[in-house]
């Protein structure tokens, strides 16, 4: 089977001459990437408008050893339950024929869960046909690719998906591309906020070991943008499983290469598409899995607890919080807010797992602590200049074997046995001497266990760290 060109003289120039000549244009590197590329991501819209953040990554992985690049890309064209294949034949470009690599996709299609040999999804589609001239002109003839589409919303499946293309790289001079554009139509503004937003959340994933948390970082998102978008990232599914490929080959991290959007170009910023490009890489040592939060974005965090808590004393609702400039509040982020008053505790509420963003929890746990922690009355007006706020952001939980695991003084601890549960935060080690203390008024008091619980096989535990700051 020969795949003809279906976007040739529409995405990018149909003339041979003309082509290379755009696309060597266009071959100028990004900065480099500080570990070991696993697999990298391009925008797939005209070449008018993404070709320069294309061919930024391009540039940059000319001189890596591969002889097969494994290009999982959006499905605009149909619904796609499985990865969607060509098993065999070639791609052909103005710039001559790219042969698939058949041993490669017959090693996926074994999985027939996951994968299906359906090339009628890529008749006419354009997200794997508009990377092959840049693959060319870096690679020349012999390079072959695996050819493969995503738009399923199945998140576990794309994971698993993702897992089989890394272990079939795995022995093979192979790489991957995810082929994705980001915001669909938004303004420009709105488009910069949600596509850095979604970049720093694909990073997030990577170091977190977390492909789920990339698509609860785009729920979020959307449901903040959605009166403005169409999508915050046309290639989710692709991206998903990207991620998880790269997990699979000992990636632990995402860097950003170059971020643009068609705005920025044609310089109408009135409905946009968002371009990101960067690389799925090996960091030594592993990054921490922590949002960076400097002081600044620490200080409008308490200060927008207390107006949350403010604004329910005269309202009756905390704020309602829109998309943030800063990418780091719009990511999915576990919280607890702690209010003491006089050095006493006054409230506290929060949650071990994401569920909203960052700003969105700090703005309900504030209000929640003040007004509906049933351990205390609710906050009353003389009591709101008296209060001192704390914020505590949480670490993604990690379960241990046991309590050797638990770092005294450096982890929150999550106990959990039956319909039990109970969590003290990394701060309420200052009441102990001992981690065998800690962990038995874990049990006791806070999970309702015995004390001596945390002993037991039954009892699950799970560990995590905070960055916790509060106000002066």
């Amino acid at each position: 089977m020969i795949r003809k060109p279906a976007v040739a003289g529409k995405f990018y120039e149909a003339d041979p001459l003309k082509l290379r000549a755009s696309v060597s244009g266009f071959l100028k590197p990004c900065p480099p990437p500080a570990g070991v590329v696993r697999g990298f991501l391009a925008p797939h819209a005209g070449y008018s408008y993404s070709g320069a953040a294309a061919g930024s990554v391009f540039a940059r992985v000319k001189e890596l050893p591969f002889d097969t690049l494994v290009i999982m890309a959006t499905g605009h064209t149909m619904p796609l339950k499985k990865g969607a294949l060509v098993s065999g034949g070639s791609f052909e470009t103005p710039l001559g024929s790219v042969e698939i690599d058949a041993d490669f996709c017959a090693e996926l299609l074994k999985e027939k869960k996951l994968f299906e040999d359906l090339p009628r999804a890529h008749a006419e589609e354009h997200a794997v046909e508009v990377q092959l001239p840049f693959l060319q002109a870096v690679k020349g003839p012999a390079v072959k690719i695996v050819p493969l589409l995503f738009n399923s919303d199945d998140t576990a499946l794309l994971a698993e998906a993702g897992r089989a293309v890394g272990r079939a790289m795995k022995g093979r001079r192979a790489l991957f591309c995810v082929s994705s554009d980001l915001s669909h139509y938004p303004p420009g503004d709105v488009a910069e906020m949600s596509d850095r937003s979604v970049l720093l959340a694909l990073r997030q994933a990577m170091r977190n070991s977390s492909p789920d948390y990339f698509g609860l970082a785009n729920r979020l998102l959307l449901a903040k943008a959605v009166g403005f978008m169409d999508t915050t990232a046309c290639g989710q599914a692709a991206m998903t499983a990207g991620a998880a490929a790269a997990l699979e080959l000992g990636g632990n991290d995402f860097e950003l290469g170059l971020y643009t959007h068609s705005g920025k170009i044609s310089g109408d910023d009135t409905a946009v598409v968002g371009y990101g490009a960067g690389f799925f890489t090996e960091v030594s040592p592993k990054p921490a899995g922590g949002l960076d939060l400097g002081g600044k974005m620490k200080a409008e965090l308490l200060a927008l607890a207390r107006g949350s808590i403010a604004a329910c004393l005269k309202t009756g609702k905390t704020l309602s919080v829109p998309l943030s400039p800063r990418p780091e509040f719009n990511q999915p982020a576990a919280v607890f807010v702690t209010l003491t008053l006089g050095g006493r505790l006054r409230g506290c509420i929060g949650s071990l797992e994401p569920r909203g963003t960052l700003a969105d929890m700090v703005g309900a746990y504030a209000g929640a602590a003040a007004f509906e922690d049933p351990r205390f009355e609710p906050v009353g007006e003389a009591d709101l200049k008296k209060l001192k706020i704390e914020i505590s952001v949480l670490s993604p939980l990690e379960q241990v074997a046991g309590p050797e695991a638990v770092k005294q003084g450096v982890h929150g601890v999550y106990v959990k046995s039956g319909r039990r549960s109970g969590t003290y935060l990394p701060q309420v080690w200052e009441h102990f001497d001992k981690k065998e203390d800690f962990l038995s008024s874990l049990c006791s008091e806070k999970a309702g266990l015995a004390a001596g619980a945390w002993k037991e096989k039954s009892t699950v535990l799970y560990i995590y760290t905070v960055d916790n700051f509060s106000e002066e």
